[in-house]
């Protein structure tokens, strides 16, 4: 079996990545916040895991991932009529 090159390998990876981001697309906007989260918060632990750097990477990503994730909180809680400090 010939071995792949850098660029069919990367091509290969690509296409991975749009599989994986169309599935995402089609899934989570119906997917409860909490199983939302706890995936996020896998995919970060292992990326931890990958590069020890990649916490300080990925910090600004976090923030913005975590302030959209309470604004939907925050709207599905207003939504089911509970009150939510500012």
């Amino acid at each position: 079996m010939p071995e792949m090159t850098i660029k069919e390998w990367a091509a290969e990876y690509r296409r991975i990545d749009e599989a994986e981001l169309e599935d995402l697309k089609q899934r989570l906007p119906s997917e409860p916040a909490d199983r939302s989260i706890r995936t996020y918060l896998s995919l970060c632990e292992f990326i931890v895991k990958l590069s020890p750097d990649a916490r300080e990477a990925f910090a600004e990503e976090r923030r913005r991932h975590y302030l959209e994730l309470e604004t939907r909180i925050r709207k599905a809680a207003e939504r089911w009529g509970y009150a939510v400090p500012g």
